[in-house]
């Protein structure tokens, strides 16, 4: 999957967020949602109170997907035992702040993997628009959805969904019995192509990427089980009364 994204020079970065935005809008990996951006840039330039309470009323309680947001303040804390991490974004061609709050499991592993998010940096989220305030120019988000580490401005030329997220599809095979698909953080493996092919033909090379992928899978929820981001009870520890932290899931929190 790729889109096309072109005609940026000379333009300004919020030209070419507009830009961008209407061109990714039908497309988008997430094209059932609005587009925050266009709405938020909407909002930011409403002439008349008539204009801005319509883009309000089509906004509100609507899930938006947003690209480009520089995170400017990032705070991190726990209620109840749940972790959470509450974001101040920019949007770029609005200039209008974009507040969330993050509680999310898999969302919270987006932000915390190596390296993690930190001021400066950009987030691509989808969230329900809960509230809107053109005079104080801010937006905020609830519930929300992190989806990918992202840039922090449109890039001059194609755009690859493997380029942004790691989880894009980068290669498909449905030579053997099983489909599989590879991803950008596994295409190192299509090196072994011809090798695996020659020795074990379709039936192995598909096996050998299931088997693979699988692996890395699993060290990647090791890896997620170690960032604090379930919810941290306090149990009694067996023999001694005394209370310890134990990880739980989210019931219903995959992102």
């Amino acid at each position: 999957m790729k889109f096309t994204i072109h005609l940026f020079q000379g333009r300004s970065l919020a030209g070419q967020v507009a830009l961008a935005c209407m061109l990714l809008a039908p497309t988008g990996a997430f094209g059932t949602d609005a587009n925050g951006n266009e709405f938020a840039l909407s909002l930011a330039e409403a002439k008349t109170p008539q204009v801005r309470t319509q883009v309000l009323d089509g906004a509100l309680g609507r899930a938006h997907f947003f690209r480009y947001l520089r995170v400017m303040s990032c705070r991190e804390g726990e209620t109840n035992g749940y972790p959470f991490v509450d974001l101040t974004t920019l949007e770029p061609s609005s200039g209008m702040t974009v507040g969330f709050t993050v509680v999310k499991s898999m969302s919270l592993a987006v932000l915390k993997e190596d390296p993690a998010t930190r001021i400066g940096d950009a987030l691509a989220v989808t969230g329900k628009v809960g509230s809107a305030d053109p005079v104080k120019r801010l937006i905020r988000l609830d519930p929300v959805i992190v989806r990918y580490k992202d840039r922090l401005a449109p890039k001059d030329g194609q755009e690859l969904v493997s380029e942004r997220q790691s989880s894009g599809i980068v290669y498909s095979f449905t030579g053997g019995k099983v489909a599989v698909n590879v991803s950008k953080r596994d295409e190192d493996l299509l090196k072994y192509e011809t090798q695996i092919l020659a020795e074990r033909g379709k039936e192995g090379w598909a096996q050998f990427l299931v088997d693979e992928i699988g692996k890395r899978d699993s060290a990647e929820k090791t890896r997620r089980d170690k960032l604090g981001i379930y919810r941290q009870e306090k149990t009694p520890a067996a023999g001694d009364g005394s209370p310890r932290p134990v990880q739980t899931v989210i019931t219903g929190d995959e992102d």
